[in-house]
């Protein structure tokens, strides 16, 4: 770390110190948290757990893992007498059929930890500790990685150890919070948010209480610039103001409107609670076999600990949160579409374009010569501005077009020929 950025760091730290109080009594630079945050993503990233696909054995190990953490810190089920959540759902591997392929019924395991503090409102803390296996469901972005273990450091046991390590902190407060917690790991989220759907319809049948919904997925990988990626802020009319104001300027934020994104926070919005998501970014790493716990910004995952604190105690002195729709839901619907470049796009609408993080071997971006880090705007003669306009673009198109791909890569605007 250089000497700047170890100043902007500890001004960091006494500003969260100051305004939190006793929330967070360890100081988040000590060892020990970054070891223990080093130590859980080591063991949910580690090969004997396979990937933890759901409904494995590596599942279950994994689970079983973050039970004893929950044990440790003293937390309730919040579900029965034990921390589980059962869910079960049919898969097929191929959508479209073919041999070998047929429906197959999966169990999965929620992990439900809950703080009672007797607090007339509720705060959930959740993210999916489940990933892709050998890449049974073929959700890799990896073309020849069949049977290849993906382990998945930052997709999400990242996520994973930053929850374990705030329910640590949040449990062992010195004062008393002004609301509940509840923790939860979803399962089943590469596979459609079934998990997290799951939890958000018991939450919701059965009336427990929940105010507002906090989630984190793929936290591990804070780059130089310190980029944060903060999604739902418009979900509620407090988001905006809340966020910017316990923002550091050491980190460098960008905030997205929608309740609606490809992870588990988009469960609980479309049962009308108010949801931030946290994000530090895709990778050339991202649902392949590569993505290991060496890869992992240990010391970035301290600093997100302290600064996704502030945000939490900021929530927790909130009166309330008023719900609110956002745009994405209301006004634009997702197109069918038969094609795509092969590409994981950057979810957040900068409205200039399609930011690529990474790009898939061996599909047509790749083929045509995209980069991580360029911005597509056009593709023939339809104009792209963010990730719904990119797929109402790409429904215009069948398999074996060739198109002209418009792009900004730096401060140039470039031009190349891509066939679908």
């Amino acid at each position: 770390m250089n000497p700047k950025k170890t100043i902007q760091f500890f001004s960091f730290l006494i500003f969260v110190l100051l305004k939190v109080g006793t929330v967070h009594a360890q100081l988040p630079s000590d060892k020990e948290e970054l070891n223990r945050l080093k130590a859980d993503v080591y063991y949910l990233a580690d090969d004997k757990l396979k990937g933890r696909l759901t409904g494995t054995k590596g599942a279950k190990l994994a689970a079983k893992y973050i039970c004893n953490s929950y044990k440790e810190s003293e937390l309730k089920p919040l579900i029965g007498k034990t921390y589980l959540h059962a869910f079960d759902y049919t898969y097929s591997p191929n959508p479209h059929g073919g041999h070998g392929d047929a429906k197959k019924k999966i169990t999965g395991k929620n992990v439900v930890g809950f703080l009672n503090n007797g607090a007339n409102k509720t705060i959930l803390i959740g993210a999916h500790y489940d990933h892709l296996g050998g890449n049974e469901h073929h959700n890799s972005t990896d073309p020849n990685s069949a049977g290849e273990i993906h382990n998945g450091a930052d997709d999400n046991a990242s996520g994973v150890a930053l929850l374990l390590e705030l329910a640590r902190s949040i449990s062992t407060a010195e004062t008393k919070e002004n609301a509940n917690y509840i923790f939860a790991c979803f399962s089943g989220e590469e596979d459609g948010l079934i998990g997290s759907k799951a939890l958000a319809k018991y939450i919701k049948d059965n009336n427990i209480q929940l105010d507002v919904m906090i989630n984190m997925d793929m936290v591990g990988r804070l780059n130089a610039e310190g980029s944060i990626i903060v999604s739902g802020v418009g979900t509620s009319p407090r988001f905006v103001d809340l966020v910017k104001n316990n923002t550091p300027t050491s980190l460098k934020l960008t905030m997205d409107s929608s309740g609606v994104g490809p992870t588990d926070h988009t469960s609980f919005y479309l049962k009308d609670y108010p949801v931030l998501s946290f994000f530090t970014g895709s990778h050339s790493d991202y649902h392949k076999p590569t993505d290991d716990a060496d890869k992992i910004n240990y010391p970035g995952m301290v600093t997100l600990n302290a600064y996704i604190s502030t945000i939490i105690n900021a929530l927790d002195r909130e009166d309330s949160y008023p719900f609110t729709k956002t745009k994405v839901k209301d006004n634009k619907k997702v197109p069918r579409y038969k094609v795509t470049l092969g590409v994981m796009p950057d979810y957040a609408d900068y409205g200039d374009g399609l930011h690529l993080d990474a790009i898939t071997e061996g599909r047509p971006a790749d083929i045509a010569g995209l980069k991580s880090g360029d911005i597509v705007i056009k593709i023939g003669e339809c104009k792209i501005k963010e990730v719904y306009s990119y797929m109402g673009c790409l429904a215009k198109f069948k398999k074996g077009d060739t198109v002209l791909i418009t792009y900004k890569r730096g401060e140039k605007i470039k031009t190349t020929k891509l066939t679908f």
